[in-house]
Protein backbone atom coordinates (compact mmCIF):
# COMPACT_ATOMS: atom_id res chain seq x y z
CA UNK A 1 0.00 0.00 0.00
CA UNK A 2 1.20 3.20 -0.68
CA UNK A 3 2.09 6.11 2.17
CA UNK A 4 2.50 9.32 2.55
CA UNK A 5 6.11 9.36 2.03
CA UNK A 6 5.64 7.30 -1.31
CA UNK A 7 3.19 9.78 -2.55
CA UNK A 8 5.57 12.96 -0.96
CA UNK A 9 8.72 11.55 -3.77
CA UNK A 10 5.96 11.26 -6.72
CA UNK A 11 5.25 14.88 -6.00
CA UNK A 12 8.47 16.13 -5.62
CA UNK A 13 9.29 14.59 -9.42
CA UNK A 14 9.39 17.10 -12.34
CA UNK A 15 10.13 17.30 -16.43
CA UNK A 16 10.91 20.45 -18.21
CA UNK A 17 7.54 20.22 -19.72
CA UNK A 18 4.45 17.59 -20.28
CA UNK A 19 6.33 14.68 -20.59
CA UNK A 20 5.21 12.69 -17.66
CA UNK A 21 2.42 9.87 -18.02
CA UNK A 22 0.24 8.88 -15.48
CA UNK A 23 -2.47 6.09 -16.21
CA UNK A 24 -4.77 4.42 -13.46
CA UNK A 25 -6.46 1.56 -14.75
CA UNK A 26 -8.68 -0.84 -13.40
CA UNK A 27 -7.89 -4.59 -13.60
CA UNK A 28 -10.69 -7.12 -14.16
CA UNK A 29 -10.15 -10.41 -11.77
CA UNK A 30 -11.23 -12.35 -15.32
CA UNK A 31 -8.43 -12.93 -17.26
CA UNK A 32 -10.06 -13.01 -20.39
CA UNK A 33 -10.33 -9.55 -20.29
CA UNK A 34 -6.88 -9.25 -19.87
CA UNK A 35 -5.66 -9.06 -23.15
CA UNK A 36 -7.24 -5.69 -24.19
CA UNK A 37 -5.36 -3.88 -21.51
CA UNK A 38 -2.72 -2.57 -22.93
CA UNK A 39 -4.17 -1.48 -25.92
CA UNK A 40 -6.44 0.72 -23.56
CA UNK A 41 -3.71 1.92 -21.52
CA UNK A 42 -2.33 2.97 -25.09
CA UNK A 43 -5.83 5.03 -25.51
CA UNK A 44 -5.85 6.42 -22.15
CA UNK A 45 -2.51 8.20 -22.79
CA UNK A 46 -3.17 9.64 -26.11
CA UNK A 47 -6.15 10.93 -24.83
CA UNK A 48 -4.84 12.62 -22.40
CA UNK A 49 -2.17 13.90 -24.68
CA UNK A 50 -4.32 14.99 -27.33
CA UNK A 51 -6.22 17.19 -24.73
CA UNK A 52 -2.55 19.03 -23.42
CA UNK A 53 -2.78 22.47 -24.67
CA UNK A 54 0.86 22.79 -25.34
CA UNK A 55 1.54 21.40 -28.29
CA UNK A 56 -0.95 18.77 -28.28
CA UNK A 57 0.94 16.55 -25.81
CA UNK A 58 4.42 15.97 -28.68
CA UNK A 59 6.42 15.83 -25.75
CA UNK A 60 5.40 12.39 -24.39
CA UNK A 61 7.31 9.75 -26.03
CA UNK A 62 6.35 6.76 -28.10
CA UNK A 63 8.52 4.95 -25.30
CA UNK A 64 6.86 5.92 -22.14
CA UNK A 65 3.61 4.75 -23.73
CA UNK A 66 5.08 1.59 -25.08
CA UNK A 67 6.44 1.32 -20.90
CA UNK A 68 3.44 1.46 -19.64
CA UNK A 69 1.38 -0.88 -21.90
CA UNK A 70 4.47 -3.45 -21.77
CA UNK A 71 4.12 -2.88 -17.56
CA UNK A 72 0.08 -3.69 -17.61
CA UNK A 73 0.77 -7.18 -20.13
CA UNK A 74 3.73 -8.41 -18.40
CA UNK A 75 2.15 -7.39 -14.31
CA UNK A 76 -1.92 -7.63 -14.91
CA UNK A 77 -2.48 -11.44 -13.61
CA UNK A 78 -0.87 -10.35 -9.80
CA UNK A 79 -2.95 -7.40 -9.95
CA UNK A 80 -6.22 -8.61 -10.01
CA UNK A 81 -9.35 -6.98 -8.68
CA UNK A 82 -6.28 -3.82 -8.09
CA UNK A 83 -6.30 -0.50 -9.80
CA UNK A 84 -2.79 -0.42 -11.93
CA UNK A 85 -1.17 3.26 -10.76
CA UNK A 86 2.14 3.73 -13.71
CA UNK A 87 3.80 6.50 -14.32
CA UNK A 88 6.71 7.15 -16.64
CA UNK A 89 8.68 9.46 -18.10
CA UNK A 90 12.20 8.80 -19.72
CA UNK A 91 13.23 12.11 -19.37
CA UNK A 92 13.49 11.74 -15.68
CA UNK A 93 14.27 7.98 -15.49
CA UNK A 94 10.87 7.33 -14.15
CA UNK A 95 8.77 4.29 -14.25
CA UNK A 96 7.04 3.26 -11.29
CA UNK A 97 4.03 0.94 -10.65
CA UNK A 98 1.57 1.06 -7.81
CA UNK A 99 -0.92 -1.19 -6.88
CA UNK A 100 -4.41 0.06 -5.28
CA UNK A 101 -6.85 -1.54 -3.58
CA UNK A 102 -10.37 -1.41 -5.08
CA UNK A 103 -11.44 -0.09 -8.66
CA UNK A 104 -10.99 3.64 -8.97
CA UNK A 105 -11.58 5.43 -11.82
CA UNK A 106 -9.63 5.20 -15.33
CA UNK A 107 -7.87 7.78 -16.56
CA UNK A 108 -5.04 9.08 -18.08
CA UNK A 109 -3.09 12.30 -17.69
CA UNK A 110 0.05 14.23 -19.02
CA UNK A 111 1.57 16.91 -17.33
CA UNK A 112 4.96 17.95 -16.21
CA UNK A 113 4.73 15.52 -12.94
CA UNK A 114 3.14 12.65 -11.86
CA UNK A 115 -0.75 13.10 -11.25
CA UNK A 116 -1.39 11.91 -7.84
CA UNK A 117 -5.23 12.63 -6.79
CA UNK A 118 -6.34 9.15 -7.56
CA UNK A 119 -3.29 8.49 -4.99
CA UNK A 120 -4.83 10.41 -2.35
CA UNK A 121 -8.18 9.36 -2.30
CA UNK A 122 -6.73 5.19 -2.97
CA UNK A 123 -4.77 6.77 0.67
CA UNK A 124 -7.75 8.20 2.07
CA UNK A 125 -10.83 5.69 1.79
CA UNK A 126 -8.20 2.88 2.39
CA UNK A 127 -6.38 3.54 5.79
CA UNK A 128 -4.58 1.38 7.91
CA UNK A 129 -6.79 0.39 10.65
CA UNK A 130 -7.49 -2.10 14.19
CA UNK A 131 -10.05 -4.81 13.77
CA UNK A 132 -10.77 -5.92 17.83
CA UNK A 133 -12.55 -9.23 18.09
CA UNK A 134 -13.80 -8.87 21.27
CA UNK A 135 -16.07 -11.08 23.91
CA UNK A 136 -16.30 -11.18 27.97
CA UNK A 137 -13.57 -13.25 28.04
CA UNK A 138 -11.41 -13.30 24.57
CA UNK A 139 -9.95 -10.56 22.49
CA UNK A 140 -7.97 -10.21 19.77
CA UNK A 141 -6.24 -7.30 17.84
CA UNK A 142 -5.24 -6.79 14.31
CA UNK A 143 -3.29 -4.49 12.92
CA UNK A 144 -4.81 -4.42 9.07
CA UNK A 145 -3.08 -2.92 6.16
CA UNK A 146 -4.33 -3.44 2.85
CA UNK A 147 -3.33 -6.59 2.26
CA UNK A 148 -1.17 -7.00 5.51
CA UNK A 149 -2.73 -8.28 8.49
CA UNK A 150 -0.78 -8.48 12.17
CA UNK A 151 -1.35 -9.91 15.19
CA UNK A 152 -1.47 -7.59 17.89
CA UNK A 153 -2.33 -9.05 20.90
CA UNK A 154 -5.00 -12.27 21.84
CA UNK A 155 -5.87 -13.19 25.07
CA UNK A 156 -8.38 -15.65 26.74
CA UNK A 157 -9.07 -15.20 30.55
CA UNK A 158 -9.00 -17.25 33.21
CA UNK A 159 -12.24 -19.47 33.31
CA UNK A 160 -14.80 -19.01 35.51
CA UNK A 161 -17.17 -21.41 37.23
CA UNK A 162 -20.43 -21.80 35.31
CA UNK A 163 -23.29 -19.50 36.40
CA UNK A 164 -25.88 -22.43 35.74
CA UNK A 165 -24.14 -23.83 39.30
CA UNK A 166 -26.49 -23.02 41.96
CA UNK A 167 -25.50 -23.43 46.11
CA UNK A 168 -27.75 -22.92 48.45
CA UNK A 169 -30.79 -20.28 48.21
CA UNK A 170 -28.72 -19.08 45.05
CA UNK A 171 -25.63 -17.61 47.21
CA UNK A 172 -23.12 -19.72 45.27
CA UNK A 173 -24.95 -18.91 41.54
CA UNK A 174 -24.78 -15.04 43.00
CA UNK A 175 -21.29 -14.98 44.11
CA UNK A 176 -20.33 -16.39 40.62
CA UNK A 177 -22.08 -14.09 38.66
CA UNK A 178 -20.26 -11.02 40.46
CA UNK A 179 -16.98 -12.54 40.15
CA UNK A 180 -18.12 -13.09 36.11
CA UNK A 181 -18.88 -9.64 35.72
CA UNK A 182 -15.89 -8.61 37.40
CA UNK A 183 -13.39 -10.52 35.27
CA UNK A 184 -15.28 -8.96 32.19
CA UNK A 185 -15.00 -5.28 33.37
CA UNK A 186 -11.33 -6.28 34.07
CA UNK A 187 -10.58 -7.94 30.58
CA UNK A 188 -12.34 -5.13 28.96
CA UNK A 189 -9.99 -2.63 30.84
CA UNK A 190 -7.17 -4.72 29.62
CA UNK A 191 -8.51 -4.86 25.75
CA UNK A 192 -9.18 -0.70 26.16
CA UNK A 193 -5.24 -0.57 27.15
CA UNK A 194 -3.89 -2.02 24.50
CA UNK A 195 -6.31 -0.39 21.92
CA UNK A 196 -5.13 3.34 23.97
CA UNK A 197 -1.64 2.46 22.64
CA UNK A 198 -0.85 4.12 19.15
CA UNK A 199 0.09 1.67 16.27
CA UNK A 200 3.18 3.10 14.83
CA UNK A 201 2.74 6.55 16.35
CA UNK A 202 -0.83 7.00 14.83
CA UNK A 203 -4.35 6.66 16.15
CA UNK A 204 -6.30 4.29 13.43
CA UNK A 205 -9.52 3.68 12.80
CA UNK A 206 -11.15 1.06 15.02
CA UNK A 207 -13.39 -1.82 14.28
CA UNK A 208 -14.97 -4.49 16.57
CA UNK A 209 -16.04 -7.80 16.42
CA UNK A 210 -18.03 -10.01 18.13
CA UNK A 211 -21.63 -10.80 19.17
CA UNK A 212 -23.66 -7.59 19.31
CA UNK A 213 -24.97 -7.59 23.39
CA UNK A 214 -20.82 -7.47 24.18
CA UNK A 215 -20.08 -5.40 21.55
CA UNK A 216 -22.13 -2.69 23.05
CA UNK A 217 -21.24 -4.12 26.80
CA UNK A 218 -17.65 -2.95 25.28
CA UNK A 219 -18.53 0.56 23.35
CA UNK A 220 -20.19 1.69 26.88
CA UNK A 221 -16.83 1.10 28.51
CA UNK A 222 -14.59 2.42 26.01
CA UNK A 223 -13.27 6.10 27.14
CA UNK A 224 -14.35 9.22 24.64
CA UNK A 225 -10.73 9.34 22.83
CA UNK A 226 -11.31 5.65 21.95
CA UNK A 227 -14.87 5.35 21.42
CA UNK A 228 -14.34 8.66 18.52
CA UNK A 229 -12.01 6.38 16.62
CA UNK A 230 -14.63 3.44 16.73
CA UNK A 231 -15.51 3.41 12.77
CA UNK A 232 -18.40 0.34 13.39
CA UNK A 233 -19.11 -3.03 13.83
CA UNK A 234 -19.50 -6.68 12.20
CA UNK A 235 -21.15 -9.92 13.92
CA UNK A 236 -18.22 -12.57 14.35
CA UNK A 237 -18.19 -15.79 16.11
CA UNK A 238 -14.82 -15.76 17.55
CA UNK A 239 -14.14 -19.27 17.83
CA UNK A 240 -14.23 -19.46 14.23
CA UNK A 241 -13.07 -16.31 12.84
CA UNK A 242 -9.68 -15.92 10.48
CA UNK A 243 -7.82 -12.88 9.71
CA UNK A 244 -9.01 -12.95 6.21
CA UNK A 245 -13.03 -13.19 7.33
CA UNK A 246 -12.04 -10.33 9.53
CA UNK A 247 -10.42 -8.04 6.85
CA UNK A 248 -13.74 -9.39 4.77
CA UNK A 249 -16.11 -7.72 7.24
CA UNK A 250 -14.67 -5.43 8.01
CA UNK A 251 -14.32 -3.61 4.54
CA UNK A 252 -17.83 -2.70 4.14
CA UNK A 253 -17.47 -1.31 7.40
CA UNK A 254 -15.09 1.17 6.81
CA UNK A 255 -16.59 1.74 3.43
CA UNK A 256 -20.13 2.72 5.17
CA UNK A 257 -17.82 5.21 7.80
CA UNK A 258 -15.77 6.68 4.76
CA UNK A 259 -18.99 7.76 3.38
CA UNK A 260 -20.68 8.99 5.88
CA UNK A 261 -17.23 10.77 7.22
CA UNK A 262 -17.29 12.80 4.19
CA UNK A 263 -20.98 13.76 3.80
CA UNK A 264 -20.85 14.95 7.58
CA UNK A 265 -17.58 17.05 6.78
CA UNK A 266 -19.51 18.09 3.29
CA UNK A 267 -22.55 19.67 5.63
CA UNK A 268 -20.48 20.98 8.04
CA UNK A 269 -18.62 23.08 5.87
CA UNK A 270 -21.75 24.21 3.83
CA UNK A 271 -23.24 25.06 7.42
CA UNK A 272 -20.08 27.07 8.75
CA UNK A 273 -21.29 30.01 10.15
CA UNK A 274 -20.47 33.53 8.64
CA UNK A 275 -16.96 34.18 9.75
CA UNK A 276 -15.00 33.60 6.68
CA UNK A 277 -13.17 30.22 7.91
CA UNK A 278 -14.46 28.77 5.01
CA UNK A 279 -14.65 28.88 1.47
CA UNK A 280 -16.77 27.22 -0.65
CA UNK A 281 -15.52 28.62 -4.22
CA UNK A 282 -13.08 27.74 -6.78
CA UNK A 283 -11.77 31.28 -6.12
CA UNK A 284 -11.65 31.55 -2.56
CA UNK A 285 -9.55 28.46 -2.72
CA UNK A 286 -7.34 29.41 -5.51
CA UNK A 287 -6.15 32.78 -3.12
CA UNK A 288 -5.71 30.61 0.53
CA UNK A 289 -3.83 28.61 -1.33
CA UNK A 290 -1.46 31.16 -2.50
CA UNK A 291 -1.30 32.74 0.98
CA UNK A 292 -0.93 29.49 2.21
CA UNK A 293 -3.94 29.60 4.53
CA UNK A 294 -5.34 26.18 3.50
CA UNK A 295 -5.47 24.08 6.57
CA UNK A 296 -8.04 21.44 4.75
CA UNK A 297 -8.84 21.26 1.09
CA UNK A 298 -12.32 19.50 0.04
CA UNK A 299 -12.17 18.30 -3.31
CA UNK A 300 -15.00 16.51 -5.47
CA UNK A 301 -13.78 13.00 -6.57
CA UNK A 302 -13.65 13.10 -10.50
CA UNK A 303 -13.86 16.63 -11.57
CA UNK A 304 -11.26 18.04 -13.69
CA UNK A 305 -10.60 22.27 -13.74
CA UNK A 306 -8.42 23.28 -16.70
CA UNK A 307 -6.20 25.89 -16.04
CA UNK A 308 -2.93 27.79 -15.44
CA UNK A 309 0.06 28.11 -12.78
CA UNK A 310 2.95 30.21 -12.65
CA UNK A 311 6.17 29.18 -10.92
CA UNK A 312 7.41 32.25 -10.14
CA UNK A 313 4.74 34.00 -8.27
CA UNK A 314 3.03 30.52 -7.22
CA UNK A 315 -0.37 31.77 -8.72
CA UNK A 316 -2.80 29.46 -9.54
CA UNK A 317 -5.75 30.05 -11.72
CA UNK A 318 -8.47 29.60 -14.66
CA UNK A 319 -6.76 31.91 -16.50
CA UNK A 320 -3.57 33.27 -17.64
CA UNK A 321 -4.22 36.91 -16.40
CA UNK A 322 -4.58 35.77 -12.87
CA UNK A 323 -1.14 35.65 -12.72
CA UNK A 324 0.28 38.79 -11.15
CA UNK A 325 3.97 38.45 -13.45
CA UNK A 326 4.27 41.63 -15.85
CA UNK A 327 4.21 39.05 -18.63
CA UNK A 328 1.78 36.41 -17.74
CA UNK A 329 1.81 34.96 -21.03
CA UNK A 330 5.51 34.25 -20.68
CA UNK A 331 5.04 33.08 -17.15
CA UNK A 332 2.40 31.13 -16.91
CA UNK A 333 1.94 27.62 -18.39
CA UNK A 334 -1.35 25.40 -18.90
CA UNK A 335 -2.29 22.76 -16.55
CA UNK A 336 -4.60 19.83 -17.30
CA UNK A 337 -6.08 19.92 -13.41
CA UNK A 338 -6.11 22.90 -11.20
CA UNK A 339 -7.37 20.62 -8.49
CA UNK A 340 -4.37 18.76 -8.34
CA UNK A 341 -2.67 21.62 -8.46
CA UNK A 342 -4.50 22.77 -5.24
CA UNK A 343 -3.74 19.57 -3.51
CA UNK A 344 -0.37 19.34 -4.08
CA UNK A 345 0.09 22.78 -3.11
CA UNK A 346 -1.74 22.58 0.01
CA UNK A 347 -0.15 19.37 1.02
CA UNK A 348 3.64 21.30 0.58
CA UNK A 349 2.00 23.95 3.12
CA UNK A 350 0.93 21.22 5.42
CA UNK A 351 -2.47 20.87 4.84
CA UNK A 352 -4.51 18.44 4.13
CA UNK A 353 -6.55 17.18 1.38
CA UNK A 354 -10.20 15.44 1.24
CA UNK A 355 -11.69 13.58 -0.98
CA UNK A 356 -15.68 13.47 -1.19
CA UNK A 357 -18.65 12.37 -3.32
CA UNK A 358 -20.31 14.56 -5.33
CA UNK A 359 -20.48 17.88 -3.25
CA UNK A 360 -22.19 20.59 -4.42
CA UNK A 361 -19.00 22.94 -4.72
CA UNK A 362 -16.15 22.40 -7.44
CA UNK A 363 -13.89 22.93 -4.73
CA UNK A 364 -13.79 23.94 -0.47
CA UNK A 365 -11.11 24.76 2.15
CA UNK A 366 -11.01 25.31 6.24
CA UNK A 367 -8.60 28.24 6.03
CA UNK A 368 -5.91 28.89 8.83
CA UNK A 369 -6.86 32.74 8.69
CA UNK A 370 -10.39 34.66 7.85
CA UNK A 371 -10.62 34.71 3.79
CA UNK A 372 -10.87 38.67 3.92
CA UNK A 373 -6.96 38.94 5.33
CA UNK A 374 -5.95 36.59 2.51
CA UNK A 375 -8.00 39.09 -0.35
CA UNK A 376 -6.49 41.79 1.35
CA UNK A 377 -2.96 40.46 1.27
Amino acid sequence: MITRTDADRLRALRAAGPAVVSVYLPIPVDLAEHRALGTRARELIKTAASREPRAGGSQVRDTDIESVAGAVAAHSDEWLGRTAAIFACAEIGLLQMITLPGHLTEQGMVSDRPYIRPLLIAMQRNPAYRAALVDTQHAWILNITDDQIETVAERTDRGVRSPNFAGWYGLEAYRIQQRIMELSRQHFRDTIGILERPANGEHHPIVLGGHEDEISQFVAALPRTIRQNVAGSFSVDLHTATPGRVRELARPVLDRWSEQTEAQLVDEVLNEPPNRSVTTELGGCLSASRARSVAQLILPDDQLVPGFACDDCGALGTTAQDCDCPDPTDACHPVPDLLDELASRTLDGGGTVTSVRNPPFTAAARLRFPLATVAAG
